[in-house]
């Protein structure tokens, strides 16, 4: 029986002024564990990145950009180029502002201004701009300013900004910087070029973003960026394709990977219990392939194995406390609570759940997974026996 469950049960059952006491002193009991279960959730709770590039608050909105792009049927190879660029522009952060030419006004110093926030300073600097720069064109010995996950600039930044305003919606969010981008921004047509490119490789689709719509003059003749030259976005590129891509271009896999790959960077919340939880892209991948959603009992994720009647009739086999070389493609596999995973343990009380998307030899094998802060995407991660419950296979 879960909370939910239990609640509506004590205050049904108890009636009268006593009745009413219990009542309200159950639902405070209730409330207080809830709390230390969500404080204890929170003290535990590492998003995998596994080999991201980035990790934390920055993976996080780096699935948000990936949800949008592919809403327009981007391949893995565009939304790497993609990414890369904007790891170089703003680390992908939607919020950011830089100050460009620098002079003598204070209306906001950049400098130690929180990523991902979008503050007082950042929206100050950004109204001064406005208020002061009305089409964007300021004086080279002047200030201005650059903004969003693009670092829109000058007159481009105006448009955003007052794009933003027709729409009632805030600037800095992902969803209205991609709005802006596909239908008002400028370099408008070039992005819509670039998605009509068919690239073999990311770095194929980092060298055009940088060469084309970056500059518009050719990979070979764009100036070389910061932070490790042009390189640089070349390397990210290929870091974000294998991070994204886990074997959903290796020409084979386990039942069912393609219904995976087709909801990476979405947030599952298939039970509408809880948020995205990891137990939610489980059950999704199970409904998806066999029609029926896996129970987990006691809502202990890394415990599948304890109701085997559910798989064993539906086909499915399960194995427990798995070696290495028992792994395979199409696999659910289930982490002990607070057992180690790799570089991280998992929740304490729920343990972790996730599908197996590729076993990669030499201990390695790539990972389906969300929770943490993170929507679905895939990690690559090291195995640990220890830490794992049961694998569970589907029927062949």
């Amino acid at each position: 029986m879960n909370k939910k469950k239990i609640t509506l049960w004590v205050i049904s059952s108890l009636t009268g002024f006593s009745g009413l006491f219990f009542t309200v002193l159950a639902i405070l009991i209730f409330l207080f564990l809830g709390m230390a279960s969500l404080k204890n959730n929170t003290s535990n709770d590492v998003i995998p990145d596994g080999n991201a590039p980035v990790s934390g608050q920055a993976l996080v909105n780096a699935m948000g950009i990936v949800s949008e792009m592919k809403k327009e049927n981007a391949s893995l190879q565009q939304i790497s180029g993609t990414l890369s660029n904007w790891d170089a522009e703003s680390g992908g952060d939607p919020t950011s502002v830089q100050k460009r030419n620098w002079g003598t006004i204070t209306t906001a110093d950049m400098y130690n201004q929180p990523a991902f926030v979008i503050s007082d300073t950042k929206k100050a600097a950004i109204s001064w701009f406005v208020s002061t720069y009305p089409s964007g064109q300021y004086p080279a010995d002047g200030i201005g300013y650059a903004g969003g996950m693009m670092q829109w600039d000058g007159p481009r930044l105006i448009g955003l900004i007052n794009y933003a305003k027709k729409v009632n919606k805030d600037w800095w969010r992902i969803d209205t910087q991609f709005e802006y981008l596909r239908n008002a921004d400028s370099y408008a047509p070039s992005y819509k070029k670039y998605l009509t490119q068919s690239f073999k490789t990311a770095t194929e689709a980092a060298k055009w973003w940088y060469g084309n719509l970056e500059y518009s003059v050719g990979w070979d003749n764009a100036p070389s960026a910061g932070n490790d030259g042009k390189q640089k976005h070349l390397s990210t590129a290929e870091q974000w394709y294998n991070y994204l891509s886990g074997s959903s271009n290796s020409g084979s896999g386990g039942q069912g990977l393609s219904v995976l790959d087709k909801i990476l960077g979405q947030a599952l919340d298939i039970d509408g219990a809880y948020g995205a939880q990891c137990y939610d892209l489980t059950a999704y991948y199970v409904e998806s392939i066999s029609h029926f959603r896996p129970i987990a009992p006691n809502g202990a994720s890394g415990l599948f194995a304890d109701s085997p009647e559910q798989w064993t009739s539906h086909q499915w086999s399960i194995i427990k406390k798995p070696k290495y070389t028992d792994l395979k493609a199409g696999d659910v596999i289930n982490y002990q609570p607070g057992g180690l995973v790799d570089g991280w343990y998992s929740d304490g009380a729920f343990g972790h759940t996730g599908v197996v998307g590729k076993v990669l030899g030499n201990n390695k094998y790539v990972l389906y997974e969300q929770g943490g802060g993170a929507p679905a995407h895939t990690s690559t991660y090291t195995y640990h026996p220890e830490g794992v419950a049961s694998i569970i296979r589907p029927p062949k």
